[in-house]
């Protein structure tokens, strides 16, 4: 899923500014529904703005305080849909730097800052020999995490995702799976078991 995130395309001629959020369908055992899938979370483009960590914060305070809906608002068709898609899963894109922490000081620095929610615009710009690249963070309710980063070649298009790490750890893995709490407990709350 978080390979599918992160090559998800855009619209032609739209670049990445800020964040894009993505929900897990049916990607742990026994689902309700044999077929996983991801879909897309349409984000305001002003959440580009702020910085991650507090998108993050705020989506999950927005779960959390949102009340659920009596019986009987929604229709047999989303009570379905909501049946046998169990939300499982997040993933996050966003722009960002790639770095070689094992050949570098700072990169090894900027690479602690940013897993720790440190990290400051401009700070990655201003690593010796950081490239452009995007950067996958997912979580699933299983607590498995994954990032992935695909750099930007010379003639403008992606490299193929590759796989950073072998369990990230931070604060914006820790918000990424706080949101995917509030947002499973308010489908499981609005829709049933």
């Amino acid at each position: 899923m978080a390979h599918g995130a992160l090559t998800a395309p855009l619209d032609p001629g739209e670049t990445l500014r800020g964040a894009r959020l993505f929900l897990g369908y049916n990607t742990l055992p026994d689902p309700p529904f044999p077929l996983a899938g991801f879909i897309e979370y349409e984000m305001d483009p002003r959440t580009a703005e702020y910085d991650l960590g507090s998108v993050l914060r705020l989506l999950t305070e927005s779960f959390r305080a949102q009340p659920v809906p009596p019986e009987g608002a929604f229709d047999d068709g989303h009570r379905r849909s909501a049946a046998v898609m169990r939300v499982d899963a997040m993933v996050v894109v966003f722009p960002g730097r790639a770095f070689s922490p094992e050949h570098s000081p700072p990169a090894r620095a900027l690479w602690q800052n940013l897993v720790e929610g440190y990290y400051r615009d401009g700070d990655a710009e201003a690593c010796a020999g950081a490239r452009e690249a995007l950067v996958g963070l997912g979580v699933d309710r299983a607590d498995a995490r994954v990032i992935l980063l695909a750099e930007r070649g010379p003639a403008g298009a992606h490299t193929q995702p590759e796989r950073v790490g072998e369990y990230p750890e931070g604060t914006l893995y820790d918000l990424l799976g706080e949101l995917l709490d509030a947002q499973y407990r308010w489908t499981r709350a609005a829709f049933g078991p």
